[in-house]
């Protein structure tokens, strides 16, 4: 993980030298128990005060961190009950921010928590005004479609992999308009990790260059 973290790190430095002249990196665990035991090699660059390591197990409540931070913790919440009343403060914040990346990233992780349901009881559940439609709740149906048809076919885990590959382009085209046909390539022969690592990373996107540099870290990686 260290390897791939400071490799992409540094790469992304070097192709946007103009753009950037310092770096703070943050890495999340779910808990410490996953990092890796092995750390000797990265020692001077993660004791330099240029790196922070961050136990979402170790946080807290949800509702007494930043949206941002409340958001990554939300993904680690096992509670049903816990996961749906976090999702609900945490949209009640978004929304008083204006923040709609925010609200489809929220209605994202509750879609897979509760893939069983259907978009309507997520709404209700989560208190989503029905009448207005939210892009990432369309996305997760037309996923699941497509993940319906391909699972008869290609087994489910290839039905897994288009449902999270449509969420992540649907998001990709809020954040930074058309996808062009190259990228689209390039993202169709993501794995169901790759995909979800670019869902991670496409919240700070602007435009389509953001996404060519991300896409040529995977090449390089």
């Amino acid at each position: 993980l260290y390897h791939r973290f400071f490799s992409e790190l540094f790469l992304f430095l070097y192709r946007n030298s103009i753009r950037y002249d310092d770096w703070f990196g943050v890495i999340i665990f779910a808990s410490r128990s996953l990092e890796p035991s092995s750390s000797s090699i990265h020692r001077a660059l993660l004791e330099s005060g240029q790196v922070r390591r961050v136990y979402l197990d170790e946080l807290g409540d949800l509702r007494e961190q930043p949206l941002g931070l409340g958001l990554m913790l939300l993904t680690n919440v096992t509670s049903e009950t816990e996961a749906v009343e976090g999702a609900r403060f945490l949209l009640e914040q978004a929304q008083q921010q204006s923040e709609q990346a925010i609200i489809d990233l929220i209605t994202t992780i509750i879609v897979y928590k509760f893939s069983n349901l259907s978009r309507e009881e997520i709404q209700a559940m989560l208190g989503l005004n029905l009448e207005e439609p939210r892009a990432i709740l369309e996305a997760k149906e037309e996923g699941r479609e497509e993940g319906k048809i391909e699972g008869k076919v290609e087994g489910r885990e290839e039905g897994k992999i288009e449902g999270e590959r449509a969420i992540v382009l649907r998001l990709l085209n809020r954040r930074v308009g058309n996808i062009p046909d190259a990228f689209l390539s390039q993202i169709q022969g993501l794995s169901v990790e790759e995909l979800e690592a670019l869902s991670d990373a496409l919240l700070d996107f602007s435009t389509l260059a953001d996404l060519s540099g991300w896409l040529q870290g995977q090449l390089s990686g």
